[in-house]
């Protein structure tokens, strides 16, 4: 069962490394060649809820050329809360204080959650080519992106 953040971390870790991510932190990191893609998932200051984000580094744009970058400075930002309905769930879930999952629930649906909607929205924004796409597929997504990424894939506002 996950009780702590160490629990919450080593659970994601484990669906994540098979998946070519690399932790630092609170952060999970995919490179290709193209661009580095993140899931952070960091305490909120006000209680036991952790807040996660997806989202990515355009090679071609990101200037600090560092290999694990702070997720603040990234040029795409998005969430799983962005792409399912159910927002109350996802805050529940990754609220380590709400005891209200039996057994192993709140397992169950971490996985379903990181596996069916953050690995395949990560997949999605890990090349230039794969961001137009998706484009089209996640709604608002240009809203969440900087100017500098908007320019280099020419997308307008």
């Amino acid at each position: 069962m996950i009780n702590n953040q160490k629990d919450l971390y080593d659970f994601i870790d484990k669906i994540m490394k098979p998946n070519g991510f690399v932790k630092k932190k609170d952060t999970w990191y995919f490179h290709s060649d193209e661009c580095i893609t993140f899931l952070c998932i960091g305490k909120s200051p006000y209680g036991g809820y952790y807040g996660e984000v997806l989202g990515c580094f355009l090679k071609e744009i990101y200037i600090d050329k560092e290999a694990f970058p702070k997720y603040h400075k990234c040029n795409l930002k998005y969430g799983i809360a962005k792409i399912i309905s159910n927002k109350d769930l996802i805050k529940k879930v990754f609220d380590l204080e709400n005891n209200e999952f039996k057994v192993n629930e709140r397992e169950v649906i971490l996985k379903e959650l990181i596996e069916n909607y953050a690995l395949p929205f990560l997949k999605d924004i890990s090349t230039k080519d794969c961001i137009k796409i998706a484009l089209h597929k996640y709604r608002g997504l240009t809203t969440w992106m900087d100017a500098e990424m908007k320019k280099a894939l020419s997308v307008e506002d």
